[in-house]
């Protein structure tokens, strides 16, 4: 069974989620999450998704850039837990907390392989694929 929190950078979940963060989405492009990537995170909303035994196996950030949008960021699921909607659950409380403040887009950057996980949940591409931490990315937004 998976469990999701909302947590705080003063949470002991979010040493866990940096963690997981680092593991999924950073080494395996040759990079180590830095502490410019983590900067101004006190600021945003942290979702994560536990396991039985407590384990944070999934995580993503909300932040609020202005102008009515919720900006998506630093979503991850660990490898060995995909293909459980851990990903879509993770996402249904994003968009909720979005729509609680009264927002009416979010936008993310998706990396390009993730494109179709994100369009079954009713994104959709804007402009061109562009490079990103070393990587194909496609700019993406849902209206809510």
């Amino acid at each position: 069974m998976i469990t999701y929190k909302q947590i705080t950078t003063a949470d002991p979940e979010y040493a866990s989620e940096k963690d997981l963060r680092n593991r999924v989405l950073r080494l395996p492009l040759g990079l180590v999450l830095s502490e410019d990537d983590v900067r101004g995170e006190d600021s945003q909303i942290h979702w994560v998704a536990a396991d039985d035994g407590g384990r944070v196996v999934g995580c993503v950030l909300l932040a609020f850039p202005g102008g009515g949008t919720a900006d998506l960021r630093q979503m991850a699921v660990d490898p060995a837990c995909r293909g459980r909607r851990i990903g879509a659950g993770l996402m249904e409380r994003a968009e909720r907390t979005a729509r609680e403040r009264k927002l009416s887009k979010v936008t993310l950057c998706a990396r390009l392989f993730a494109r179709g996980f994100y369009e079954r949940l009713g994104y959709r591409a804007l402009g061109k694929v562009f490079t990103a931490v070393t990587i194909p990315h496609i700019r993406m937004e849902k209206e809510l």
